[in-house]
């Protein structure tokens, strides 16, 4: 069996590192894997083997679409796997000349598919043969638009949990941001573009610190939009208890600061970060969007807002601050509640679609 790859993007996000993770896993299981991805992208300069970079301009980019028909020949796949929307169109082009391999499609954003007549058409075509879904809420969306439930199975994104935490790295984040151990941490890991609604977590940070004087909030990541909430942030009290991080290889060493994980999000397809946190063991404040109530149990695990709503969100993170039982238990819950989500259970999952489809 063997697996063809192919993800377009540019920067290293959620669905670069699914990805990354399910072509390592694969390679693991003793499954022949092979990735194409954009020549510009930070997937390429993983050091895996495999990896086929290719100059890639957009979905109507001849030059790809012959580079992959050309790989595809040589490489002879039983099985494509695009792992983005862009990824998709040039691989149904491929599979009117190219025959011979099943054709698939992880779809990791919870909108709508009916956006335009391109999109409607690829994602409900014959040659599609599975187009997976990361989290229920985005099955529910496809088969709204018209996708056949059958051909929508469900695979969670899975993360590669550490082995262990570097605490002296720790230490040495806490120095640099000036932490004395007395604050009460709140915490977020995000790229900061529009649908993460960091505006709504900055509202609400200012209404709780109010109440919580001695309170930080750290958010760790960059993004098109960083300077911009950087610039709102400056307008709010509590812009003086606000850590900008930008981007760090340190994620869960910085996690393990937080006294409470916040995600804001008003659109996810299911939100890794949030799977990072939990397997911390960190209580989780988070919206309704998308995927993220099936990672978020309210009242179990976490607390969940409504999404765009700063004034809840600021209320259940004071819920969690004024009760110690209640943090204890969303802890205790939160890395139980992880475990599903590794990189291994989602590889193995895939392996088990890939022989259905073959038979």
């Amino acid at each position: 069996m063997k697996i063809l790859h192919i993800d377009t993007g540019k920067e290293w996000r959620g669905g670069q590192r699914q990805a990354f993770f399910l072509h390592e896993g694969l390679l693991e299981s003793g499954v022949d894997s092979v990735l194409v991805c954009n020549e510009l992208g930070q997937l390429c300069k993983k050091d895996t083997p495999g990896i086929f970079p290719v100059s890639f301009k957009g979905e109507a980019d001849l030059g790809f679409l012959s580079e992959l028909k050309a790989i595809i020949k040589h490489e002879r796949p039983d099985i494509v796997h695009t792992h983005d929307a862009h990824a998709l169109t040039p691989a149904l082009f491929a599979s009117v000349t190219t025959s011979g391999f099943k054709l698939i499609n992880t779809r990791r954003v919870d909108f709508s598919i009916n956006k335009g007549f391109i999109s409607r058409k690829k994602y409900n075509n014959a040659k599609v043969n599975r187009v997976v879904a990361i989290s229920e809420a985005i099955k529910d969306i496809l088969v709204v638009d018209g996708v056949k439930p059958e051909k929508v199975p469900v695979i969670y994104s899975g993360v590669r949990f550490p082995k262990s935490i570097n605490f002296l790295k720790v230490l040495e984040i806490k120095e640099k941001y000036g932490i004395t151990g007395n604050e009460f941490i709140l915490g977020n890991v995000a790229n900061f573009a529009d649908h993460k609604d960091h505006y709504t977590l900055l509202r609400a940070f200012d209404i709780f610190c109010k109440i919580v004087d001695d309170s930080k909030l750290i958010l760790v990541g960059d993004g098109p939009m960083f300077e911009e909430i950087q610039e709102f942030a400056k307008s709010l009290d509590c812009f003086n208890n606000i850590v900008f991080t930008g981007y760090t290889d340190d994620v869960y060493e910085h996690i393990a600061l937080f006294d409470i994980f916040c995600m804001s999000s008003k659109t996810e397809g299911l939100c890794t970060s949030i799977i990072d946190a939990l397997f911390m063991c960190k209580p989780t404040v988070a919206t309704a969007a998308g995927g993220i109530p099936e990672l978020v149990k309210h009242n179990f695990n976490g607390l969940i807002s409504e999404v765009g709503d700063a004034s809840m969100f600021a209320t259940n993170l004071l819920l969690i601050f004024e009760d110690e039982v209640l943090e204890e238990k969303f802890a205790g819950n939160a890395f139980h509640s992880s475990l599903k989500f590794s990189d291994g259970a989602m590889v193995y999952k895939y392996i088990d679609l890939y022989k259905e489809l073959m038979l």
